[in-house]
């Protein structure tokens, strides 16, 4: 009877740990790297490529997301236009030139224009000019609380030395 019992937990055992690679076996078309960016990390005001590559003479969109969501709409071109679709040549290949005017990070996001299924996901990130002086404030001026603790201890001291000439003119 034990060796029943063992068995069919040892059964159930390795069931559960094969579920999840079932779903690894699905043959879908892989939809998740149709695209390069020719440079990941431009400098704010480098033109890099993005190149897109679907189904043959199909539009393309490109939608490019900032964060922060701060960075206006204004700080993104695309080929010098606004125009975010393109048709795709005879072998499939779409190319965007973009140029993005701020620090920040960007994805890029390329979708066949007919089925909506995303061709290629990329990340950009823009670092800021270097050596521009824009750095943050952090901390604190220290001046006016040195100022502050310093008349205290004279303030202190003073009364302190009053008490003791006081002390003393009672005493004599």
């Amino acid at each position: 009877m034990k060796i029943r019992r063992t068995a069919l937990v040892a059964v159930a055992a390795v069931s559960l740990a094969l579920v999840p690679s079932a779903a690894f076996a699905y043959g879908a078309g892989d939809y998740s790297n149709l695209g390069t960016v020719s440079d990941t990390t431009p400098a704010v005001g480098q033109s890099f490529t993005v190149t897109v590559t679907g189904p043959p003479n199909t539009p393309v969109g490109l939608t490019i997301t900032s964060n922060p969501a701060s960075i206006p709409d204004s700080a993104i071109t695309i080929a010098g236009t606004k125009s975010l679709t393109k048709t795709t040549n005879a072998s499939g290949t779409a190319v965007f030139t973009v140029t993005l005017s701020q620090a920040g990070t960007f994805t890029l996001v390329a979708t066949d224009g007919v089925s909506g299924a995303v061709l290629s996901s990329q990340a950009v990130t823009v670092a800021g000019a270097a050596g521009s002086g824009n750095l943050s404030s952090t901390g604190s001026n220290a001046l006016p609380i040195a100022l502050g603790a310093g008349a205290l201890v004279l303030i202190g001291a003073g009364g302190v030395v009053m008490a003791r000439r006081r002390s003393a003119d009672v005493a004599a």
